[in-house]
């Protein structure tokens, strides 16, 4: 009889192999971007601004008050913002929590973000009563990690956090490994525009990042699986050039 620990690895390996089967057929039945017309120039001229800078951002009031800090991003399923995740209010001396702010409410101000949270209107923005999120997966024990997402469309638009793929591990067709996800790119209309990878080798490429499209919903990744498909080969992949952030239009320079 199979152990109880070598039947969960075997679990593990068949859920592994299933994950990478479907996000392989689901790749293979949508038209891909060709990375020979997958152009920089139009990235850097359109601008907008990197997950990293939005997710190391201060929250101000309306009245110009720095009011807390950025703690996570939340999409939908056409990879748009919908929602970002701040925790707010110990200078109000109700101690801080957690709060869901509408992207359609954000403003971009200096180095951070501009809301009209305010201590007489936080309940409002509550995170952990907010039905766009609280249904779908957003769990109070674990706010920068979670994978469990609600899969039964009738519950609403699927939704994910920008921590979900962000240090994933990227690998290419064939189950390759090529490198890490360490960042997103978005326009100021909060659309994500393309994922950053650095490649972990020489062998794929020289070092420093590069933009790729992000192919999430659609086509067929999930939040929780064990790694990110670049459905690329490696001939492809590394020969696009470093991404240069000075080229970069950025809201949050």
């Amino acid at each position: 009889m199979q152990s109880h620990a070598s039947g969960e690895h075997a679990s593990d390996n068949i859920a592994q192999a299933n994950t990478q089967a479907d996000q392989t057929n689901l790749s293979e039945a949508q038209e891909l971007r060709s990375l020979d017309e997958w152009d920089y120039s139009a990235l850097y001229e359109q601008g907008g601004f990197r997950a990293e800078q939005l997710l190391e951002a201060n929250v101000f009031s309306p009245q110009e008050n720095e009011i807390g800090e950025m703690e996570n991003i939340v999409l939908d399923q056409r990879n748009q913002i919908v929602t970002l995740i701040a925790e707010v209010g110990g200078m109000w001396d109700s101690g801080d929590r957690h709060v869901a702010i509408p992207w359609d409410e954000v403003e971009f101000f200096e180095a951070g973000i501009m809301a009209p949270v305010r201590q007489d209107n936080v309940e409002e923005y509550d995170l952990f009563t907010n039905v766009a999120i609280d249904e779908a997966y957003i769990h109070k024990q674990e706010l920068e990690r979670v994978s469990r997402v609600e899969e039964d469309v009738s519950t609403g638009p699927q939704i994910w956090k920008i921590s979900d793929v962000i240090d994933d591990y990227a690998s290419l067709k064939g189950g390759k490994g090529f490198g890490y996800i360490t960042d997103a790119l978005f326009s100021s209309e909060g659309i994500m525009q393309a994922i950053i990878i650095n490649p972990s080798n020489v062998e794929n490429g020289k070092g420093g990042p590069r933009a790729y499209p992000f192919y999430g919903y659609s086509e067929g990744w999930r939040p929780g699986d064990s790694h990110y498909l670049l459905p690329y080969s490696r001939e492809d992949a590394k020969e696009l050039p470093v991404f240069d952030y000075e080229k970069y239009d950025g809201v949050l320079n």
